[in-house]
C-alpha cells in the first residue's frame, strides 16, 4: 500500500492537480455467487483507479492467510483484513473460477475520492486484526464502513425492498434462494441472533451491496451514490441454476421411505428394513447433533450463542439409551415429546423451517416403535 499512499496525496500541488483533473477513478465491484457454501453470497470490493498515473488496484476484505481450514471460521477465531491487488490480477484470478464480476461506478467528489484512497491505505495497514464473521465483520460490511468514513454523511437508504428492512436471517434467506442447500445449512447454524434487526450496513450481502446503493444518495443534495447500471467487466460460467433435488424434496422422500418402513416393520414383520431406517437417521442426527453441539459449546462465531435445532439434534437422548437401557422407553417417551414440541413450534419460530420440520419428523417416527414396544 505504501506505493499507492506515495502516488497519491504526497503533496499538496499533487492533491489539488487530482481534484481539478478528477483523475481517481472509485467503483464497487461485485462478484458473483459460487456454489460453495462461503460463497453462495458473493464478494465484493472497491476500485481505485488513478487515470493519470495508469494504477488501477481493487481493495478486497478476506480472511487471513493462516486460516487453513473451515474450523477458525466457525470457531470464530478466523481473522480478516484488506489486501490490495492489482486489479487485471484479481479480475483474471475470479475469471478462472468462472465467477462473472460487475463494476458500479461510485459518484464521489474528488475530495471523497483521495479520503477514500487514504482509508483504504489505512485499512490495508491494520493488517489482519479484524473478526471475521458471516454476520458482521465481512466484505460488504467492512466496504460499507470504510466508504462511509470517506465520506462527508452517513448513506441514506430509499425506496428498500421489504426483506431489507428485516432480519439478518431475512436477507440471507433472499439472497441465498438459488443455493437450497447452502441455504438449509445457514439456516440450521444460524440461532436466534440472526432475527435481531440491526443497522442495514451490519447485515448487507454482497451481491444484495448494489440494490441497497441503487437509490442511495449521499448529502444534503440528494446525490446518488453509484452513477447509473452496473457494468459487466467479468463474464461468469459458474452455475447459478437452483440445484436438484433440494432439501425439501429429499427430506419429504425420506420420510415417506421411513413411514413405510416403520409400517412394514410394524404390520409385517420387516425387521431389516426398520434397521436400515434406524442407521441411516443414526448417522445424520449423530452428525447434526455433534456440529450443533460443538458449535453452541465452543464457537463465538456469530449465532452459535444458542441455536433451536439443539433440543432435538443433540447426544444426550442416544447417550442415556445407551447407558440406561432398563429406561429406555421413557427416555424416548420424554424425546419423543420434545420432538414434538418442535415441530409445533416450527411456523413459530424462524429458524425452524419445513425442510429441518420432515427431518426431525423422521427422527420421531421411528421413536414410535420404541415407546409402544419394549424391546
Amino acid at each position: 500500500m505504501g506505493a499507492w499512499a506515495e502516488e497519491q496525496a504526497t503533496s499538496a500541488l499533487t492533491e489539488a492537480t487530482m481534484m481539478n483533473e478528477d483523475s481517481i477513478q472509485a467503483s464497487l465491484l461485485v462478484v458473483n455467487p459460487a456454489c460453495e457454501v462461503y460463497s453462495v453470497f458473493g464478494h465484493c470490493a472497491i476500485r481505485l483507479t488513478n487515470t493519470s498515473q495508469q494504477r488501477d488496484y481493487c481493495f478486497t476484505f478476506e480472511t487471513s492467510v493462516d486460516t487453513k481450514n473451515f474450523l477458525d471460521f466457525f470457531r470464530g477465531t478466523a481473522k480478516g483484513g484488506f489486501l490490495m491487488t492489482p486489479t487485471d490480477r484479481f479480475l483474471t484470478a475470479l475469471s478462472e473460477r468462472g465467477r462473472g464480476v460487475t463494476e458500479y461506478a461510485l459518484n464521489l467528489t474528488p475530495e471523497e475520492k483521495l479520503l477514500l484512497c487514504h482509508e483504504m491505505e489505512v485499512a490495508v495497514g491494520e493488517g489482519f486484526t479484524h473478526r471475521f464473521g458471516y454476520m458482521h465483520d465481512h466484505c460488504s460490511s467492512m466496504v460499507v464502513h470504510v466508504v462511509n468514513r470517506a465520506l462527508a454523511t452517513c448513506i441514506k437508504y430509499n425506496e428498500l425492498p421489504s426483506e431489507f428492512n428485516g432480519s439478518y436471517r431475512d436477507l440471507l434467506l433472499s439472497a441465498s434462494e438459488r443455493y437450497p442447500w447452502s441455504r438449509f445449512f445457514w439456516q440450521t447454524i444460524m440461532g436466534p441472533e440472526g432475527d435481531e434487526r440491526e443497522p442495514l450496513a451490519e447485515k448487507l450481502v454482497p451481491q444484495l451491496l448494489p440494490v441497497a446503493w441503487e437509490k442511495a444518495t449521499v448529502g444534503s443534495e440528494d446525490r446518488h451514490l453509484i452513477i447509473g447500471p452496473g457494468k459487466k467487466i467479468v463474464d461468469g460460467s459458474v452455475n447459478t441454476v437452483v440445484s436438484s433435488p433440494t432439501p425439501l424434496t429429499v427430506f419429504t422422500i425420506l420420510l415417506i421411505v421411513v413411514i413405510g418402513a416403520t409400517i412394514g416393520e410394524w404390520r409385517r414383520g420387516w425387521f431389516w428394513s426398520g434397521r436400515i431406517v434406524d442407521i441411516t437417521i443414526l448417522i445424520i442426527h449423530t452428525l447434526i447433533s455433534a456440529f450443533l453441539m460443538w458449535l453452541v459449546l465452543f464457537s463465538v462465531q456469530d449465532g452459535t450463542s444458542w441455536n433451536w435445532y439443539l433440543p432435538v439434534f443433540n447426544l444426550l437422548p442416544l447417550l442415556l439409551w445407551s447407558v440406561f437401557r432398563s429406561w429406555r422407553r421413557w427416555i424416548c417417551g420424554i424425546y419423543f415429546l420434545v420432538v414434538l414440541a418442535t415441530l409445533v413450534l416450527t411456523p413459530f419460530i424462524p429458524q425452524l423451517d419445513l425442510p429441518h420440520a420432515l427431518l426431525i419428523a423422521c427422527v420421531g417416527v421411528r421413536l414410535i416403535p420404541r415407546i409402544i414396544t419394549t424391546k
